[in-house]
C-alpha cells in the first residue's frame, strides 16, 4: 500500500471533477468535467447514487479514482456498475484494492447486493487477478468495425418491399419529427424498452428531455441516419448512428432494437443495410458498432456483413458480502 494515502467522496466541488477528468486522460479516456458532471446530476434526477472516490497523497495528488452508479435496467434492483482508475506509475501497489474495498463497504451499506466491473481483454493478469477475487465472468462485450469499401451487395429495396407487405414502413427520424406530432414521446418510449435488453452503462437516460438531449439535440446527432420502422402509428424497431468530432470519418453505431412482437421478420437485417447504405451515400469510411457476446443474432447480422471483431471488454460479477465498517457507517450518515 502506498504511504500516506487517504480515500475520500469526491464533492460536487468543480475541482473535485477536474481531479477525476485529469485522472481519466492519463487513462485514455476522454470524460470532461462537464460530462462527468452531467452523468451524476442524471442519476440524481432518477434518486440514484453516482458516488465518486479520490484516492490522494500526503500532498493532495490524485493518484486514482473509483466510481459506482446503478444498474438501472435490471429488474431486481441492488447491482451497482463500478470503475476503478489508477495512475499507471501507482499500480501494483494496492491502490485499486483500497479503493474498491472502500466502495464495496459504502454499496453494502447502501443495501446493494453486487457488482459488475468490466476490464479490457487485453489485461488477462488483471481479469485472472479478480477472478481470484470471487469476481465471476457474465459476458464479454466486443466493438465490430467495417470498412464500408469492403461491404458487400446489399438487397435493401426487395427487404423494404418484404417489410411493406407486413404492414411495416422505415423512415428517419427527420421524417418522423416532421410528420408525426409525438414522434419524441414514440421514439423515447421505445428506446427505453429496447435499451433495458442491452447493457450500456453510459446511456442511462431517466427522462424523455434527456433522451433528446443525446439523441436527436446533440452536436454529434444525425437525424437522417435514426432509422424508425413504423407499425402503423407505433415505432417497433429503431437503429441510430452518431458521428464524433475526433473521428469524422467513421460512424458509430448507438443501438439497434425492435419489439419482441416484430422479431423474425427481417428487420434487423434490413436496419442494417439502411445504416451502411447511408454510410456510403454519405462518404463515410467506417462504422464501429459494439455487439455482446450473448447476442448470437446480432453478432451473425454483423459478421455477414463484413464486420470484424476487435478486442474488446469482460463484464465481472461479484455478491457484496462484506461487514461495514464503523467509520464508513459514520461518513454515509455524514455525507
Amino acid at each position: 500500500m502506498l504511504p500516506h494515502l487517504a480515500i475520500r467522496r469526491a464533492t460536487a466541488d468543480p475541482s473535485d471533477y477536474l481531479a477525476v477528468a485529469a485522472l481519466h486522460r492519463l487513462t485514455g479516456e476522454a470524460d470532461t468535467p462537464d460530462d462527468l458532471l452531467a452523468f451524476d446530476r442524471t442519476c440524481e434526477r432518477s434518486g440514484a447514487h453516482s458516488w465518486r472516490y479520490l484516492a490522494q497523497n500526503h500532498a493532495g495528488e490524485t493518484l486514482g479514482v473509483g466510481h459506482f452508479f446503478p444498474v438501472t435496467w435490471l429488474k431486481e434492483a441492488g447491482t451497482y456498475w463500478i470503475a476503478v482508475r489508477v495512475r499507471q506509475d501507482c499500480e501494483r501497489q494496492g491502490l485499486a484494492s483500497a479503493l474498491l474495498a472502500q466502495m464495496e463497504a459504502d454499496l453494502a451499506a447502501l443495501g446493494a447486493r453486487a457488482m459488475w466491473l468490466m476490464v479490457p481483454e487485453q489485461q488477462p493478469a488483471l481479469l485472472a487477478a479478480l477472478q481470484r477475487r470471487g469476481f465471476a465472468e457474465q459476458m464479454r462485450s466486443h466493438p465490430f468495425t467495417l470498412e464500408v469499401a469492403q461491404a458487400p451487395s446489399l438487397d435493401l429495396v426487395a427487404r423494404l418491399a418484404r417489410l411493406a407487405d407486413h404492414g411495416l414502413v422505415v423512415r428517419t427520424l427527420a421524417a418522423c419529427r416532421a410528420e408525426d406530432p409525438a414522434w419524441l414521446e414514440r421514439v423515447y418510449t421505445l428506446h427505453a424498452a429496447l435499451t433495458r435488453e442491452v447493457p450500456i452503462p453510459e446511456k442511462i437516460f431517466v427522462t424523455r428531455e434527456e433522451f433528446a438531449a443525446f439523441a436527436v439535440d446533440a452536436p454529434d446527432a444525425l437525424l437522417d441516419a435514426f432509422f424508425v420502422v413504423c407499425a402503423g402509428d407505433d415505432y417497433v424497431g429503431l437503429s441510430f448512428m452518431q458521428r464524433r468530432a475526433h473521428a469524422p470519418s467513421t460512424l458509430f453505431q448507438e443501438l439497434t432494437g425492435t419489439l419482441p412482437a416484430y422479431r423474425g421478420l427481417g428487420l434487423a437485417r434490413t436496419l442494417k443495410e439502411l445504416t451502411l447504405a447511408y454510410a456510403l451515400e454519405h462518404g463515410y469510411q467506417r462504422i464501429v458498432t459494439w455487439v455482446e457476446d450473448t447476442n448470437a443474432p446480432m453478432v451473425a447480422i454483423n459478421r455477414h456483413y463484413g464486420f470484424v471483431r476487435e478486442t474488446g471488454l469482460v463484464l465481472l460479477e461479484r455478491p457484496i458480502a462484506v461487514p461495514v465498517p464503523l467509520e464508513a457507517l459514520r461518513e454515509l450518515v455524514v455525507a
